[in-house]
Formats: structure tokens, C-alpha cells, sequence
């Protein structure tokens, strides 16, 4: 599984890496070793040294999971974050995302 990273402006080559934070953890018990905190629920994508997820959230208090890269792979992956990892040119294509209210 190939770890998504955002294209840089124009101007530079540089690829910033995406992580995988989320609002929820727990405890993986499918590995016979120690076990580790793994993500529950939606795993959206951040950008280090930024305080919000590729699709605006505020992570505060969230958990980012240093081990783990965001991939647009997983079920959980959030669909607004794996929008803006697209290039430009492919989100024009696609059908906005609308976030509803709740009735």
C-alpha cells in the first residue's frame, strides 16, 4: 500500500507526508505480541506542523498514529480527506462533496 503525500506548489519538488489521525483509538488484539493503539472510526489525513485534517477538522486532542500513513485504501479512510489528496485537475472532475445536517 503506497502512502499518499501532497504535492507542493509549483515552485518545489518537496512532498509533505500524510499521517493518520483520528478521534477514537483502541487496542489491537489481533497481533500475539504487545498490543498496540490502532485507529477507531473515520482515519482522517494530516499534514505535520498543521492543526487541522486535509478536510479542515480541528485535531485537538485527537491521536495522530506516527507509524501509520494515510492511505486512501482502508473503508475508514475519510472520503474528504482522500479528495484533497487528489491533484487539482482530478477534484474539478469529481461531484463536491456535500456535508448534510443532521435531521
Amino acid at each position: 500500500m503506497t502512502p499518499l503525500t501532497l504535492a507542493a506548489p509549483h515552485t518545489s519538488a518537496v512532498r509533505a507526508e500524510l499521517f493518520v489521525v483520528a478521534t477514537h483509538k483502541v487496542r489491537d488484539r489481533s497481533a500475539s505480541g504487545p498490543s498496540q493503539w490502532i485507529p477507531y472510526g473515520t482515519e482522517h489525513a494530516w499534514q505535520p506542523g498543521t492543526r487541522r485534517t486535509l478536510c479542515g477538522e480541528f485535531i485537538g486532542g485527537w491521536t495522530v498514529f506516527w507509524e501509520k500513513r494515510f492511505s486512501a485504501r482502508p473503508a475508514a479512510a475519510c472520503p474528504a480527506c482522500v479528495e484533497m489528496t487528489l491533484p487539482e485537475a482530478s477534484r474539478n472532475r469529481l461531484d463536491r462533496i456535500e456535508h448534510s445536517a443532521a435531521s
